[in-house]
């Protein structure tokens, strides 16, 4: 579905919004910022956060259905597994660190019982 200039402008400013709310929520429960929209020649990661002896990589979904799992595609969760890998590399991470990818999806605020905020710890591994 190709979406025009508007509905691209209003997505990214959406996505944008989500990045945002995420890494405030990430900051306000002792995660520390790393690195925000890390580019690789892989693909990018939208936030990488570190706590304690875990570095974080967070991909971040705006939603306007609730019932929107929001989990990226295989091709793409690869993508983001090969640029978390160039991450490391790159900034030489100690191996005493622990790794995992994250998945934060935010909706659209309702009147439901259903918090706009989900924090899936572990979304999913890298080969």
């Amino acid at each position: 579905m190709n979406r025009s200039p508007p509905d691209r402008q209003r997505a990214e400013l959406a996505g944008r919004l989500a990045e945002w709310l995420a890494l405030c929520y990430l900051t306000l429960t002792g995660h520390r910022l790393l690195a925000r929209r890390f580019q690789s020649s892989f693909g990018e990661i939208d936030l990488v956060v570190r706590r304690r002896k875990v570095i974080i990589f967070c991909e971040v979904k705006f939603r306007h259905r609730q019932g929107d799992d929001g989990l990226p595609s295989p091709r793409q969760r690869r993508r983001i597994c090969r640029a978390a890998r160039d991450f490391i590399r790159q900034r030489r991470i100690s191996p005493e660190f622990d790794f995992r990818i994250d998945l934060i999806r935010i909706s659209r605020i309702s009147l439901r019982k259903t918090p706009p905020l989900n924090h899936l710890r572990d979304a999913w591994w890298c080969d």
